[in-house]
């Protein structure tokens, strides 16, 4: 394309960076097999947060797509097994498979019709050290069209997302390109990590 690398690229500034909490309950470090880990969002509204304004954007014409990953982190296995099994509302269009060795995913849509909302149950059946890392796409409902730029995340309401977990695994086998990027990640709440015993 000729852009010299990148030099010529211009990212586009955000007219919008939505920034939502989830709630996670119960918390705990160590869960057992067989306890439910529940994750869930909700709106008063159908609205959503927007950090650069402080303000609540309404967002009527839009859906959510979120997809939330439980994540193998130690010790990561050598083929692609389901860690947990879920509990969730059908009439929200959910897929659950296996990604690699160390991804279970849930995707989900909410209503173009109704306020945000979904509530999902991750019910461990693996021993080991895992992670929830949620993510946020809001999609135009049928014949409508998003027309500003955005950028959406979650983050978890909690008041500790368990870093002391993720550094008791030994660092040759924290697989990080970037070493301590996760723990950055954990500080801002953007990934919960727990124990399964």
């Amino acid at each position: 394309m000729s852009t010299q690398c990148n030099k010529e690229y211009i990212q586009s500034t955000p007219k919008y960076e939505f920034l939502e909490k989830l709630s996670l309950t119960p918390y705990k470090k160590i869960y057992s097999i067989n306890d439910t880990i529940w994750v869930q969002f909700q709106t008063a509204s159908k609205s959503l947060y927007d950090k650069l304004s402080n303000s609540q954007i309404p967002m009527d014409t839009t859906s959510l797509l979120v997809y939330l990953y439980y994540t193998k982190r130690y010790i990561i296995g050598t083929q692609p097994e389901f860690f947990c099994e879920v509990s969730i509302d059908r009439s929200l269009n959910p897929s659950f498979y296996t990604l690699y060795t160390w991804y279970n995913v849930v995707n989900l849509k909410t209503s173009c019709n109704n306020q945000f909302f979904f509530k999902v149950g991750f019910i461990p059946k693996k021993t080991g050290i895992y992670s929830l890392n949620p993510g946020l796409i809001a999609e135009a409902c049928p014949n409508k069209v998003i027309r500003d730029y955005y950028t959406s995340s979650f983050v978890f309401d909690l008041a500790d997302c368990n870093k002391d977990i993720w550094l008791s695994i030994p660092p040759p086998a924290r697989g990080e390109s970037d070493p301590g990027n996760t723990e950055r990640v954990i500080d801002r709440k953007e990934i919960f990590v727990f124990k399964v015993e």
